[in-house]
C-alpha cells in the first residue's frame, strides 16, 4: 500500500515538474522544435508560443496526466494549437489514442462555437513510464476494422443528394423508389397530387410494397392524414381506395382512423373523420363502403346520418 502511494506522489512531482518546465515560453520552443514533424514546423513560428489556460483532461484523470495546451502561430499568422498530454504511470493507457479524438474535438468545438474555422490541432504524448509503451498509436487501431474505419470517418462523408438526383433516377430504383421519391418532395404544398404521382409513375414500387405490406405507403399515410386539411381527407381516402386493391385500401384507412380513436391523437382528426362520413352520406354512398372506410361502426354512421 506504501509503495502504491509513494508511486503516485512520485508521478505527481514528476508531472508537476514537466508542467513546470514547459511553461517556459524556451523550454516549449526547444521541446517543439525537437520533437515535430519537419512538415509541421515548416509551417509554424515557434517564437510566437503562447500557453492556453484551459484544461481538456477529464476530472477523473487529472491525477494522472499533465495537459498542455499551446497556442502556436503559424508563419502565416494563423492561429495553430500543439495538445501535449504527459503520462508517468509504469502501466500503458490503450485508449490514449481515443482520448486524444476526443480532446481535439473539444478543443475544436471552442472554435466552431465562435463561429471560427477550426485552426490546427497536434496531438503529441510524452510518455515516460517504467514499461514498454504498447499502445495503439491511432483511433484507427481501436476498431475491428481499422482500414475500413480509417477510410469511412477519415474521409469525406457519403452524401446522398436528393434534391440534386434526378425523379427519372429515383423512379428507375425498385421498392426504395416510393421512400426517395416521398423524401425529395415531402415539402410540396399539394401533398394529394405527390400521392397521384406514385401511383402513376411507380406502379411497380407499389406492387412491391404491397408485398411488404405496404410499409412505405403505410408511413406516408399516417404522415399525410394528419397534415391535410379536413376537406382533402376525403380526397386522400378516394386516392386511396381508387389505386389500391380494394381490401387493402379500406384496411389501411381503417388502420389510420382506429390509430386515432385508439391514441386519442388529436380530437380535430376524429371531428374530421365524422366531417368525412357526413359528406359521402350527403352523397349517397353505400353506408357499408363509408364504415370500412372510416372505421365507424353502422351504428355510429346512422347517427350522423340523423343529423343531417
Amino acid at each position: 500500500m506504501n509503495d502504491k502511494k509513494t508511486k503516485s506522489n512520485n508521478n505527481l512531482k514528476s508531472d508537476a515538474l514537466f508542467k513546470s518546465v514547459m511553461t517556459e515560453p524556451l523550454a516549449a520552443k526547444e521541446f517543439l522544435a525537437e520533437y515535430l514533424p519537419a512538415e509541421i514546423k515548416d509551417i509554424l513560428n515557434l517564437d510566437k508560443i503562447s500557453i492556453e489556460k484551459d484544461s481538456f483532461v477529464e476530472a477523473n484523470l487529472q491525477r494522472q496526466l499533465s495537459d498542455m495546451v499551446y497556442s502556436v502561430k503559424t508563419k502565416a499568422g494563423d492561429d495553430a494549437f500543439i495538445y501535449l498530454l504527459v503520462e508517468h504511470q509504469s502501466s500503458v493507457d490503450h485508449l490514449m489514442a481515443f482520448r486524444l479524438a476526443k480532446y481535439t474535438l473539444l478543443l475544436a468545438e471552442r472554435h466552431i462555437d465562435k463561429n471560427e474555422k477550426i485552426p490546427l490541432i497536434l496531438p503529441v504524448v510524452v510518455y515516460a513510464g517504467k514499461s514498454k509503451y504498447t499502445a495503439v498509436r491511432n483511433l484507427w487501431q481501436l476498431f475491428d476494422n481499422p482500414e475500413l474505419a480509417k477510410k469511412i470517418l477519415a474521409g469525406d462523408f457519403r452524401l446522398i443528394d436528393l434534391n440534386a438526383m434526378p425523379d427519372d433516377q429515383i423512379i428507375r430504383k425498385k421498392h426504395l423508389a416510393i421512400f426517395e421519391y416521398i423524401l425529395k418532395h415531402i415539402h410540396r404544398r399539394d401533398v394529394l397530387k405527390l400521392w397521384q404521382e406514385i401511383f402513376d409513375k411507380m406502379s411497380h414500387a407499389v406492387l412491391l410494397d404491397q408485398q411488404h405490406d405496404y410499409v412505405y405507403i403505410r408511413k406516408f399515410l399516417s404522415y399525410t392524414d394528419a397534415k391535410v386539411s379536413e376537406e382533402k381527407q376525403e380526397q386522400l381516402t378516394r386516392l386511396i381506395i381508387d389505386n389500391l386493391p380494394k381490401e387493402d385500401g379500406e384496411e389501411l384507412m381503417r388502420t389510420i382512423a382506429d390509430s386515432y380513436r385508439d391514441e386519442g391523437v388529436n380530437k380535430g382528426i376524429a371531428i374530421g373523420v365524422e366531417k368525412t362520413a357526413r359528406r359521402m352520406l350527403q352523397e349517397n354512398t353505400d353506408i357499408n363502403f363509408i364504415s370500412s372506410v372510416t372505421g365507424l361502426s353502422i351504428d355510429d354512421i346512422l347517427k350522423i346520418q340523423n343529423k343531417i
